[in-house]
């Protein structure tokens, strides 16, 4: 565990406070800033979304009037041109009309039409009215009816393209988006088909006779406007569901424009249609006055814009009440970040002053006691654990006199020792050397040169042994630290891309190239994967850190010497490189290649020295080849198979219970003795049956033999770790039903498989894997009840007719919204559901369906062809049932939590009838 933490203990403890306050800080702010500045600006794109929709409906607004009076124009035209003159005046005082109208959207389209992209389509509209202006009078009753109709149809398209360039279409709220619907295409589509009643209307009116096709043409539009109104009405519905408060406001003007729109339609009838029909259509059948006509029909249509008039304003209002809402909880957002980074920081700047305090106290005591003066006590300033630490020392000032009296006779003692045994060895030593000397030179003067030789080799080898004897005498007076090796199985091609990742950023710093040389098939290798890993990554970087610009590769191999396999890396740079004199004290503690080097490029000096003991304690060593200005290549040679492991420490085995015949199994995976004894004792006592297995593989491995009702996996396990088994779990369909309990030291971590669905299938549906997966979940046939959740209709049909072939019974529902409803008639006992639909998607869907106790209940296969990213994963919220943070809860209260959870999961997953707790 310490080593884990070793990294950020070294970054911290080269840090002052204030750097070590700013760093912490930093750290914390920055992904605040980043939510937040996330969320604000989703916030803002809302407000922007509605705003937009504002100005759609302000843009409308007077196109609508617009519209009004090119409809009366049209019945003006038509009795005009059938003959009654008397409505000449009408006709002009409505091209008035039509041209204040006219100037009214032009004064919008001015400030308006640029944000809309519109103001083209409206120049168009303009000019069709230009054009049937200059034309009406010079056209037949039917050529104006259809030119009318024509103008009437772009007007209906131009308030559909101000719907959809404002947003307005896309509304996301129910209540606001039928409404939006009302005003944009329902209305205007029912008025316009009530125009062109009028039309023909009147021209029967005038003529007394109603043709065969005129009579045909009515009876199509009365059907048209019934629909339009009832899909109208259906969607008012919604609305009226999802917002209540419209009802009381919206309900008397709504009943108002239904009865007119009734009585219009019952009037037609009766007074052209039916008339009509009774005398066979001849001349003289239809007798009310074109005056009457028109005057009737003109009251009873313009009800429909008297209730747009209304629904208008409510809409405006629903989307600025939005608005405000958003922009309320924009301006709460922004004062409580501000809140709390204003009490963060006085809360820091209180904390640092705080700890400078105490650390000034600390050393005012520690320079009396390097004076001599023992007598002075620290005070206590505080409270926190830098107190106590400080409270701590004067405990310590009382032994510090005896316990430095006794450093030094120690210290003495072992000078001597040393300068004892350095004399004992040195003197037999010099005495060899001293003599050979001598006889040398006496043999010089003798002239006789036969073993002159024979004595400098002696001279040699003493020398060397002298100075052998010196570093191991400088050796010993330095402390020897304790490492373990961890000796694991693993694919050598796996680790190296796992190193390549990780390096890549460190290499690619510098504007650096990594390149990758290796064989296809590296094969397994058994070492310390984080030794080789962390021996790897520091030649990595240091080759990133020398080199800019430049070329970096890792070279990978299987050789075979001396009857043995070799991992052999080769790590080279085209950087600075290093002279010989560098290359010679490359590998000591605490050293780089010179001062210079350390000023610019940093670093300790101690990477390579580790590194290096590291090769060495697994039966290699790393070798170096440089020259200045030319890059080094490095050379890492380790053994594919280490020749020798620590000893384990026994574990001491768990003496549980015997196995109980039918009572529930529960697998615990963790890699710590005293957790698995424990967890496993406490689970006994409950009358589980407990099966543990070390490590992931075990516990991969158990789990397919005994098959136990709820798994407990701990994340932080050495080679493969928690999240790794949860994913195979979750890959063979024989686990993947199983639940599991996390229990990690760690809070914040991607769920990777956790699929919160029941299972999960892909399109083109395979029918085995469907049938296995529904018999998984016990579906008798043939009483089985499944919906299919599908928005395409042919999907929809395969997976209702495969199921019914089976013997199951299939309802099916083409969207989430048709889902609820189904399930609100009877609850389903599995689901067959697809995330992507409209209105409401699958994951919508989800959200309302585990509201219930009853929804939660049901199984949910989820069955769709998109991509499903780690979030959308989340959002499912799975099959890993909670998560228990260590050192979260005291032990007691973990074991609690733990067999509250396996209890629970193991009673969802009995028969009803041996449901007993």
């Amino acid at each position: 565990m310490e080593s884990f933490f070793k990294p950020a203990v070294l970054v911290m403890s080269r840090l002052k406070y204030p750097q070590k306050f700013a760093l912490v800080g930093l750290l914390l702010l920055l992904p605040l800033v980043v939510v937040g500045s996330q969320f604000l600006v989703q916030i803002n794109n809302d407000v922007d979304f509605a705003s937009k929709e504002q100005i759609g409906l302000r843009y409308g607004d007077p196109v609508m009037l617009f519209f009004q009076h090119v409809q009366h124009h049209a019945a003006l035209s038509s009795v005009v041109l059938s003959g009654a003159v008397m409505f000449e005046g009408q006709l002009a005082q409505k091209e008035a009309d039509i041209e204040a109208a006219i100037e009214a959207v032009d004064a919008v389209d001015q400030g308006l039409g640029g944000v809309l992209e519109i103001s083209g389509q409206w120049e168009a509209v303009k000019q069709e009215w230009a054009r049937l202006k200059d034309q009406t009078m010079s056209l037949r009753p039917a050529q104006s009816i259809a030119a009318h109709n024509i103008l009437s149809q772009n007007i209906v398209n131009l308030l559909t393209i101000i719907g959809n360039t404002s947003n307005l279409i896309l509304d996301p709220n129910i209540d606001t988006y039928y409404l939006m619907d009302t005003v944009i295409t329902k209305l205007p589509l029912a008025t316009d088909y009530m125009s062109q009643i009028r039309n023909y209307g009147l021209r029967a009116a005038v003529t007394g006779v109603l043709t065969r096709e005129d009579q045909t043409r009515l009876t199509i539009l009365s059907g048209l406007v019934q629909s339009t109104l009832e899909a109208n009405l259906s969607g008012l519905g919604y609305a009226f569901g999802a917002n209540q408060s419209l009802r009381a406001r919206l309900q008397v003007p709504l009943d108002a424009n239904l009865r007119a729109v009734d009585e219009y339609l019952t009037f037609i009838n009766r007074e052209i249609l039916s008339k009509a029909a009774e005398s066979n259509l001849r001349v003289g059948a239809v007798t009310i006055s074109p005056d009457d006509f028109l005057t009737a029909a003109t009251r009873l249509i313009d009800q429909s814009f008297t209730f747009y008039d209304t629904v208008w304003p409510e809409l405006d209002d629903l989307l600025q009440e939005r608005i405000d809402r958003l922009t309320q909880r924009r301006n709460m957002v922004i004062l409580v970040g501000l809140a709390a980074l204003s009490a963060t920081a006085y809360l820091f700047a209180g904390f640092y002053l705080a700890v400078v305090r105490t650390i000034a106290s600390l050393e005012r005591a520690s320079l009396r006691m390097v004076k001599g003066d023992m007598d002075g006590q620290f005070e206590p300033v505080s409270r926190d654990e830098l107190s106590q630490v400080a409270v701590a020392f004067n405990n310590i000032a009382g032994e510090l006199v005896a316990a430095r009296d006794r450093a030094i006779e120690a210290n003495r003692a072992k000078s001597t020792f040393l300068a004892n045994m350095s004399h004992e060895l040195r003197t037999p030593l010099n005495a060899i050397i001293g003599y050979s000397e001598l006889i040398e030179e006496e043999l010089h003067e003798r002239e006789d040169d036969e073993f002159i030789p024979d004595l400098n080799k002696i001279q040699t080898a003493a020398t060397h042994l002298l100075a052998l004897i010196n570093d191991i005498l400088d050796l010993s007076k330095i402390e020897a630290g304790k490492m373990d090796l961890f000796l694991e199985t693993v694919d050598l091609g796996t680790l190296i891309d796992g190193v390549v990742t990780t390096a890549a950023p460190l290499v690619e710093k510098n504007a650096n190239r990594l390149e990758v040389r290796r064989a296809d098939d590296l094969g397994q290798v058994y070492t310390d994967v984080t030794k080789v890993r962390q021996t790897l990554l520091n030649l990595l970087s240091n080759a990133g850190k020398f080199t800019e610009k430049g070329q970096i590769t890792l070279e990978v191999k299987r050789v075979i010497e001396g009857g043995m396999e070799w991992m052999v890396f080769v790590v080279a740079d085209t950087g600075i490189g290093m002279s010989e004199e560098q290359v010679a004290r490359l590998f000591k503690e605490f050293s780089q290649a010179d001062s210079s080097t350390t000023r610019k490029y940093g670093g300790t000096g101690l990477g390579l020295a580790i590194s290096r003991r590291f090769c060495q304690m697994l039966g290699g060593d790393i070798s170096v080849k440089s020259k200045p200005g030319q890059g080094a290549a490095f050379t890492v040679k380790l053994p594919a198979i280490t020749p020798k492991a620590p000893e384990a420490q026994p574990v001491t085995e768990i003496k549980a219970p015997p196995l109980v015949t039918g009572a529930s199994t529960v697998l615990v995976i963790d890699d710590d003795a005293s957790v698995r004894e424990v967890v496993s004792r406490f689970l006994s006592k409950e009358g589980f049956n407990v099966r543990v297995a070390v490590n992931g593989q075990e516990g991969l491995r158990i789990a397919r033999e005994f098959k136990p009702d709820v798994i407990t996996l701990d994340v932080m396990m050495p080679g493969m770790d928690g999240w790794s088994v949860l994913t195979s779990l979750k890959a063979d369909p024989e686990l993947t039903h199983i639940p599991v309990v996390m229990m990690t030291i760690v809070s914040d971590k991607n769920l990777g498989y956790a699929l919160g669905a029941s299972d999960y299938l892909t399109k083109p549906i395979d029918r085995e894997r469907l049938v296995s997966v529904l018999r998984r979940y016990e579906c008798k046939r043939p009483v089985c009840d499944i919906l299919v959740v599908e928005d395409d209709s042919q999907t929809r049909e395969i997976l209702c007719r495969m199921l019914d072939k089976e013997g199951w019974h299939a309802r099916e529902a083409e969207d989430g919204l048709a889902a609820l409803e189904k399930v609100a008639e009877e609850m389903p006992e599995l689901i067959l559901l697809d995330l992507m639909m409209p209105r409401m998607d699958g994951f919508e869907f989800l959200a309302e369906l585990r509201k219930t106790e009853a929804g939660r209940a049901v199984p949910v296969i989820v069955v769709t062809a998109m991509d499903l990213t780690p979030e959308d994963r989340q959002k499912l919220n799975g099959q890993v049932k909670q998560i228990l943070q260590k050192g979260a809860f005291r032990q007691d209260e973990l074991l609690s939590e733990l067999r509250r959870l396996v209890l629970d999961l193991i009673h969802q997953r009995m028969p009803d009838e041996d449901k007993q707790w």
